[in-house]
């Protein structure tokens, strides 16, 4: 998504997918083509906190309605991460303040004009708040995540530890030195995306493609 001051560029797609940042836009851009589902339009809402402006800016753009003020956008899907157990509600709610209809469920799309869909990351079956969850459990069998847990847990035991350390050693840590053990050194899991790094054949992923292939 544009700054504040800039105009959203134009809807080219009727299936749109709104993520939280650039780093999802990799991961879902990766995913969705191993799916083989192609003809949608990404956008980056910059941070969970701005889809409250960011959800009312899209619909703003140029080629989300049409001139009769018909929906030209079929389906509508926002993914973020859980962080708070009130995740699905709170994006619920902002999609019903901008006049949308909002689905009912987690991972189920809405019968309205555009059809919205919500899906609060990791997913339900997958324990975590976050995209990293997801992408760990993933690869939680491959060989490197053996050094990757002796490493957190040695992290873990530092006086001092970091202050981040619960956050950052089951998720974004975790993440990193994975991502550090690979052949080449990628910085962030959208990238790791990109490289194939993570396993999108894993069953952990299940949920999130079944919600995923109703935008075919």
């Amino acid at each position: 998504m544009p700054s504040p001051n800039e105009a959203p560029s134009p809807i080219n797609s009727k299936k749109v997918i709104a993520v939280e940042g650039k780093d999802e836009i990799n991961f879902f851009n990766a995913l969705l083509r191993h799916m083989n589902i192609t003809d949608f339009d990404i956008r980056d809402v910059v941070g969970k906190g701005q889809f409250p402006k960011k959800l009312a800016t899209l619909l703003k753009a140029r080629g989300f309605y049409l001139a009769d003020e018909s929906s030209f956008v079929t389906h509508l899907a926002i993914i973020r991460d859980k962080d708070e157990d009130e995740a699905f509600k709170s994006i619920a709610t902002i999609v019903a303040n901008a006049g949308l209809k909002p689905p009912t469920k987690h991972s189920e799309f809405s019968d309205g004009s555009p059809k919205v869909g919500i899906f609060i990351m990791p997913g339900k079956t997958i324990n975590g708040t976050m995209l990293e969850d997801l992408c760990l459990k993933t690869v939680e069998n491959h060989k490197a995540m053996a050094c990757v847990n002796e490493y957190a847990s040695c992290i873990s035991a530092l006086d001092p530890t970091p202050k981040n350390i619960p956050k950052a050693k089951v998720q974004v840590f975790k993440a990193q030195v994975f991502l550090a053990a690979q052949p080449e050194i990628v910085d962030s899991v959208g990238l790791g995306a990109q490289k194939k790094y993570w396993d999108f054949e894993s069953h952990a992923l299940d949920e999130l493609k079944e919600f995923l292939i109703k935008l075919k």
